[in-house]
């Protein structure tokens, strides 16, 4: 897949959530070389700790903005926490609170490794 895309697509993503309840605290795109695919790993804001209503929510806002996201699809959204130790190292290593697109390449944090990336979002 293009980055362009999914960083553009993942941008209008984050200015939908922002509107409602979820208000991404952190968001990023990350690449598995395992199973070939990017997932867009969204940290919630502290009220969203249910992830069925966290993956609802998405999805509604997917499927009612698909002329800004004609792409992407919820199996590509990932809950995570603030304690995930990747999203901790990325935070303390990166701090962004709009909307942007910082790469980054083969990289561990907190001992987790990510390939490659894309932070969108980073304010946890």
């Amino acid at each position: 897949m293009d980055t362009t895309i999914l960083v553009n697509e993942g941008q209008n993503l984050i200015r939908i959530l922002d509107k409602g309840k979820i208000k991404p605290r952190g968001a990023v795109w990350v690449y598995s070389s395992d199973s070939d695919s990017w997932r867009l790993w969204i940290v919630p804001s502290t009220s969203v700790t249910d992830k069925a209503e966290f993956y609802r929510l998405v999805s509604e806002a997917i499927s009612s903005h698909r002329e800004e996201m004609p792409t992407l699809d919820v199996s590509a959204i990932e809950f995570k926490s603030a304690d995930h130790p990747a999203v901790k190292g990325l935070g303390s290593f990166l701090h962004m609170d709009g909307i942007g697109a910082a790469t980054f390449s083969n990289n561990r944090f907190n001992g987790f490794f990510l390939p490659d990336g894309v932070v969108l979002r980073m304010a946890v």
